[in-house]
């Protein structure tokens, strides 16, 4: 495997060339070249029918320009993808990312293979794509992505990184993690991964500072042992989670025409993941949902939960869906529970914790405070009806007290409509991690306490 810091031009350039960059608002060209001068970047147009690009000097190519470049984005159609390569190539810019489709994933085998011999021949310029939309970096601000930003909410800067082979469904998710207070580090589309691929982008943010959790969408790994290797390795110091496309015989022939990939069997698949410590989401929001738990909460010493609700059917919802992902109810000691009676007679001391409908914050403190402090508690779920006329806005700060310190994952969860939303927007900037769905919530708890076994930190299941 290369240097993987040889991957960091792609996503921290001191300059970067366009080319294919347009004047024309609507074009893939025009919106590259736009995101990237919207970057602070030093940026070259190159586009040789037109002197001048968005009011900035063009070039006939790359060719012309008399300073370095780090990085080059190639949005031309794909019979002159070649010969613009092969330039970058011979300027010795360090990175090139192909958005340009039209090789593998529509059999245009005798394209795929000129970039591919010149990948050979100029193995020191890593060659993102072709068929890809690129990266985006919260933190340098690099964005060779062709998104209308006025068509889309940007994330907030966090410690999540996403890769993904397809670009379109990068595109969605980076709209919507937006709309869901996740923070994003760095994202990459690195398409049909002709040089660069699934475990060079590992690998790179396995070391990458602002890099916590990694959480991928994989059709099929370009190199199995490579990816596995990889995976191995990284993930004994950072979480992966992976959403596999192509998990069925009809998807996976579409999987493999999308990308150019080898999609491979599921069973392969499947224990790639369970031996490499990666962990397997089922759909987008397992995805995110695990990758949020793992971003924002110590990991779990074991996978006992405890839960507090002021609601008794929300309570025995939420059971039930934790049985049903094989996560036990805790038992809480004999000293929590005669605590708990003593100081509220009327609440039922059990698991759940009803606090009963006219549960104000004080209950609640207590409750999390007495549950947090048990041994035979790993995980505290706290369950909230927030349009109860006891709970306040107050009680924020009074949740906030009870969890500090806390070494334990705590989840706060409630389900409603613009109130509920609100409060549960307050509660996840006050640094609680929030849920609307019990479901959702069990199933990335689940996640979390597989990856804590794997790494050895679980401890007694019962």
């Amino acid at each position: 495997m290369q240097n993987p810091a040889s991957i960091g031009y792609f996503f921290n350039p001191s300059s970067v060339a366009v080319i294919g960059a347009s004047e024309t608002k609507g074009t893939i060209g025009y919106t590259i070249f736009a995101n990237m001068k919207n970057a602070g970047k030093k940026v070259f147009a190159v586009n040789p029918n037109h002197s001048k690009v968005q009011g900035e000097r063009s070039y006939p190519s790359v060719l012309h320009i008399g300073k370095k470049i780090d990085l080059a984005v190639i949005a031309v159609p794909a019979r002159a993808v070649p010969g613009a390569l092969q330039e970058c190539m011979q300027r010795s810019v360090k990175a090139v990312i192909i958005v340009s489709s039209g090789f593998s994933e529509i059999g245009q085998s005798a394209l795929a293979q000129k970039v591919g011999g010149l990948i050979k021949k100029y193995p020191k310029t890593r060659v993102m794509g072709p068929n890809c939309v690129g990266v985006l970096d919260s933190y340098s601000r690099v964005d060779t992505t062709f998104f209308e930003r006025s068509r889309m909410r940007h994330p907030k800067k966090g410690s999540l990184s996403f890769i993904s082979q397809s670009g379109a469904l990068g595109s969605m998710i980076i709209d919507w993690a937006a709309t869901q207070q996740f923070g994003i580090s760095k994202f990459a589309s690195y398409g049909n991964a002709m040089d660069v691929d699934e475990a060079d982008l590992l690998e790179y943010l396995g070391s990458d500072p602002k890099t916590k959790v990694i959480a991928a969408y994989l059709e099929g790994a370009k190199s199995g042992r490579k990816f596995y290797e990889v995976a191995k390795r990284v993930s004994k110091k950072k979480p992966i989670v992976v959403l596999k496309g192509g998990k069925n015989e009809q998807t996976r022939i579409a999987a493999a025409s999308h990308t150019g990939s080898l999609t491979g069997s599921s069973q392969v698949y499947d224990a790639i993941f369970r031996q490499s410590g990666i962990i397997e989401a089922d759909d987008l929001l397992d995805l995110f949902s695990i990758a949020k738990l793992l971003e924002e909460e110590p990991l779990p010493k074991g996978n006992r939960v405890q839960i507090i609700t002021n609601g008794g059917g929300f309570g025995i919802v939420t059971a039930d869906q934790l049985l049903a992902n094989n996560l036990p109810l805790a038992r809480l000691t004999a000293g929590t529970v005669k605590k708990l009676r003593r100081q509220m007679p009327m609440a039922t001391i059990s698991n759940p914790v009803d606090l009963l409908g006219d549960a104000d914050a004080a209950r609640y403190r207590n409750a999390i405070g007495a549950c947090l402090a048990d041994k035979n508690v790993d995980i505290l779920i706290v369950l909230a009806l927030f349009n109860l006329p006891t709970l306040e806005a107050k009680s924020l700060s009074i949740l906030e007290k009870a969890r500090k310190g806390a070494k334990k994952p705590v989840i706060v969860i409630s389900i409603g409509s613009d109130y509920t939303q609100d409060y549960l927007e307050q509660i996840e900037k006050a640094g609680f991690t929030t849920f609307s769905y019990p479901g959702a919530a069990a199933r990335a708890i689940g996640g979390i306490t597989k990856y804590a076994r794997y790494l050895g930190k679980s401890g007694r299941a019962k």
